[in-house]
């Protein structure tokens, strides 16, 4: 498999395709937390302590990828929640071998972070 961003009949590696849609530290956070369950944004907001801003684009951003979902349950107080799609938990099983690859070399990647 090539894994460059686009080949001569114009499609995309479906690699690159992946990452572009999970790969910001901010969706592989929501990401993580949204695989134990459904939650509200006030929620996600404290257990990933990304900005309201932040966090919005971020599920707004992965709505429209088709892998959260997002739910009215009541206007009057106005609660909202956010739940993964069967795409969005078809990403466990790479997130569990991301972890396991990052728990392996951690040590290296920590001190390839502060060398920058």
């Amino acid at each position: 498999m090539e894994f460059s961003q686009g080949s001569e009949d114009g499609e995309i590696c479906p690699v690159v395709s992946a990452i572009e849609s999970v790969g910001t530290e901010a969706r592989l956070l929501v990401l993580h937390y949204l695989f134990d369950g459904e939650k509200g944004f006030n929620e996600l907001l404290r257990v990933t302590k990304l900005s309201s801003k932040t966090l919005s684009l971020t599920l707004k951003f992965l709505e429209s990828k088709g892998i959260v979902e997002r739910e009215v349950v009541s206007t009057r107080p106005f609660k909202v929640i956010y739940r993964l799609t069967e795409k969005g938990y078809d990403l466990k099983p790479v997130f569990d071998e991301l972890g396991r690859w990052g728990k392996k070399w951690n040590d290296s990647l920590v001190e390839m972070r502060e060398e920058k």
